[in-house]
């Protein structure tokens, strides 16, 4: 039997790299797919947790450097891919809807080359990282609520979904789609809330709070929404669609 793979997509983003820690710790042989994108932050960051990515004797890692946007998928042919879990994405709640375009080129079209690639293997997974972006500015209640993104990474987000769920009606795709709620924990986004707090705790500087300080949010500490998307792979059934804050009873909100 061929050996295989589950295919990991953004694997020196924040997510992606600590999945993949816990895939290979797992057992698991894992293909990394990164292409380091510089826009919300320094790509050195990326490369810094690319480099700590290392596979062990009872897990193997192939890590390649690949832009879904562009890059010829026949580089990825060979090998047996029975799982992907998506984390590639361009994020960021900029409200600049003149730079739509990567939001486009990243979470849309770029996965549209993915779907079209599994398309071709027998995989028994593919699971997506959404986000709570989707349900607009107050991203705090029911899951069940209304959809109403209101930035372009929200609307790219949805758009994707959607997407998603076509590639299973017309393709049975065997797509979960999880919508992950404000991860903060070590290796975080330099951009985030949170790390922006603890620099500035460093520093014994003060920290600028927009709004009238009453805004809530829910928040997932790192293992938590990773150990949620593992679930997912095999306790999910194709076309779920969930808060995978709430998937394991794990999620929080601060004020």
């Amino acid at each position: 039997m061929a050996k295989q793979y589950a295919l990991v997509t953004g694997a020196a983003g924040f997510i992606g790299s600590r999945l993949t820690e816990k895939l290979i710790e797992r057992g698991r042989n894992v293909i990394a797919l990164d292409c380091f994108l510089p826009d919300l932050y320094s790509s050195d960051v990326k490369r810094g947790r690319w480099e700590r990515l290392t596979g062990k004797e009872e897990g193997e890692l192939i890590k390649i450097e690949f832009d879904l946007r562009k890059d010829d998928f026949a580089r990825l042919g060979s090998y047996e891919i029975s799982s992907v879990f998506n984390e590639a994405a361009m994020p960021g709640l900029i409200q600049d809807w003149g730079k739509f375009q990567p939001y486009y080129d990243c979470n849309i079209s770029a996965l549209n080359r993915l779907l079209e690639f599994v398309r071709t293997k027998s995989i028994e997974s593919f699971v997506h990282a959404s986000t709570s972006s989707v349900y607009g500015k107050n991203a705090v209640g029911k899951e069940n609520q209304e959809l109403r993104p209101t930035s372009p990474y929200g609307v790219s987000k949805l758009a994707a979904e959607k997407l998603l769920l076509a590639y299973l009606e017309w393709h049975s795709t065997p797509v979960r789609i999880l919508r992950y709620f404000s991860v903060y924990g070590p290796n975080q986004r330099p951009d985030m809330a949170y790390a922006k707090i603890i620099e500035n705790l460093k520093q014994g500087n003060e920290f600028v709070i927009h709004g009238d300080g009453e805004q809530r949010r829910s928040n997932t500490f790192i293992d938590d929404i990773v150990e949620a998307t593992l679930l997912s792979e095999n306790q999910a059934n194709p076309g779920d669609v969930s808060k995978s804050a709430l998937t394991i009873n794990s999620a929080s909100s601060f004020h």
